[in-house]
């Protein structure tokens, strides 16, 4: 397996950094007793930077993309620039919220928390939707996929239900951790699979 495509795996590192950002405000919400966000500003800044350079590994590796398509494809491929900015930037704005909303010194109602978690559902569907436009203009209808590849593909999401179906029932808390972390691979695997020049 070799490297075929350096500006996919930087879309692929970028969405799975975001994802252990994620996972590590998650904690810091479910275990800092004394308010429900970091307060360390080293940590603020660590991640803001870490942020910015997400977000611009985003950009180069769908510049080309852009500039190489042309019609529906390229418009599809400019709302997943979009998508993508807006996804690896999700800690940023979860921060921004934090400030508007107090969550570094009181934690958010649980309400709160279940239509935010409820809207990054939806926008990650929003995100699966769009992305197999793009692959449905693209596919050859001749060459299907093999039932491997699609097992290997999902395999982020899947080993995510069997750790909720074996930790959740328990009290345990590792599932929690785990959806932002494999949800973000999930996301990534598409990158992955172009950055390698995988096939089906």
């Amino acid at each position: 397996m070799s490297l075929h495509d350096v500006r996919s795996l930087f879309g692929a590192i970028a969405l799975i950094i975001t994802g252990i950002i994620l996972a590590t405000m998650l904690y810091q919400y479910l275990n800092v007793v004394e308010g429900a966000l970091s307060r360390s500003r080293l940590w603020w800044e660590i991640v803001l930077n870490v942020q910015i350079l997400s977000a611009a590994m985003m950009w180069f590796c769908y510049s080309d993309r852009i500039e190489n398509s042309t019609g529906a494809v390229k418009r599809l491929q400019i709302i997943r620039l979009w998508f993508t900015i807006v996804t690896v930037l999700l800690p940023t704005f979860f921060g921004v919220a934090g400030v508007g909303f107090n969550w570094f010194e009181y934690e958010p109602s649980p309400l709160l928390i279940s239509l935010f978690c409820a809207a990054v559902f939806l926008y990650w569907l929003l995100g699966l939707w769009v992305h197999m436009r793009v692959q449905k203009k693209r596919s050859n209808p001749n060459r299907p996929a093999s039932g491997l590849f699609y097992a290997a593909t999902y395999s982020p999401i899947i080993l995510l239900l069997l750790i909720s179906v074996f930790d959740a029932p328990q009290g345990g808390v590792f599932w929690l951790y785990a959806i932002p972390v494999l949800t973000y691979i999930q996301g990534a695997m598409p990158f992955i699979v172009k950055a390698f020049g995988l096939r089906s």
